[in-house]
């Protein structure tokens, strides 16, 4: 198929690629100011902003593909968030004739960790943020989506990604070390002196009652896997999917952490924080897709991956 991507040198996107152009798929990517990542692809330079590089990026396309961040600051917000994703569907209407436009969103238009969830978050889900301009970024995006669909009958899919692990970021979620550490803001004065002096801890967050939390993140290998299925497919349009590995909670990654490693854990009271689920089971029944990566494979691929790399 014929594709058009935004973002395409993202997180995400830098593996995508290589996977679509794999399966078959003729790219058309915009290019902005990070390069991107594979040979093979009709570049277009050019920024969400500039209505004519966008018309010029959808060209023939029949499938749209937008995984822009939008949302570091104010200026992204407007500028990418809002103003591009209208850009990228006005541009849509115009031409006609897309077969499907694909979202990446989060699952921070859910809220996650800011307020309770007495039920697992799933595609029902409406967004919402959880404060930030990254959660905002990704609720305005979806508003804007669901609108043009109402209004205009645009053939949208959404994905709504878990926190993506890549490379040891896995590790950096849980191991407090080199002057910093996961919720380091609620060490105690003690564990903040020890991280000073270069000690290295494994970190097990508890809510204010003292009950450990839990969260869902997602392998990018597992996130490829499921946007490849996306595309094209008749059973994807219309919905709001989300990409998620298990959820968990922190106590068996935090113990398996510090067996591995041979450090101790310490509890950290993150008393803000609501544990949460997600349920990606409408994912897997109509695309047949499951995550490979639990969250002790995501560690033990990230030590793998710091271990290749130390001298």
């Amino acid at each position: 198929m014929k594709l058009a991507i935004f973002g395409g040198s993202g997180v995400v996107g830098q593996t995508l690629l290589p996977r679509l152009l794999a399966d078959g798929h003729q790219i058309r990517a915009m290019r902005h100011q990070s390069p991107l990542p594979v040979e093979g692809i009709e570049v277009v330079q050019g920024s969400l902003a500039e209505t004519a590089a966008v018309a010029e990026t959808l060209a023939d396309a029949e499938v749209v593909v937008q995984m822009t961040k939008g949302g570091s600051g104010i200026e992204q917000v407007v500028e990418t968030a809002v103003r591009g994703t209208v850009n990228v569907l006005d541009a849509i209407r115009a031409r006609g004739g897309v077969r499907q436009y694909l979202l990446t969103s989060s699952d921070a238009a859910t809220g996650i960790w800011s307020h309770p969830h007495p039920q697992p978050i799933s595609h029902a889900t409406e967004p919402f943020g959880y404060g930030g301009y990254y959660s905002l970024a990704k609720v305005l995006e979806e508003v804007i989506v669901a609108d043009y669909h109402r209004n205009e009958g645009l053939p949208f899919t959404i994905a709504r990604l878990s926190f993506v692990m890549r490379e040891d970021l896995a590790l950096r979620l849980f191991l407090a070390e080199a002057g910093r550490g996961p919720f380091d803001s609620n060490y105690t004065p003690q564990q903040k002196a020890r991280l000073a002096a270069g000690e290295r801890f494994v970190v097990l967050p508890v809510n204010a009652a003292g009950e450990v939390l839990g969260r869902t993140l997602v392998q990018r290998e597992d996130v490829v896997d499921a946007l490849a299925a996306m595309i094209g497919a008749d059973a994807a349009i219309g919905q709001r999917f989300h990409l998620s590995g298990a959820a968990f909670g922190y106590e068996k990654p935090c113990r398996h952490l510090a067996e591995k490693l041979g450090l101790p854990v310490e509890r950290v009271v993150v008393p803000d924080a609501h544990s949460f689920e997600i349920d990606y089971s409408l994912t897997t029944e109509l695309l047949g897709w499951s995550p490979k990566f639990d969250v002790l494979a995501m560690l033990d691929a990230a030590l793998a991956w710091r271990n290749k790399r130390q001298p």
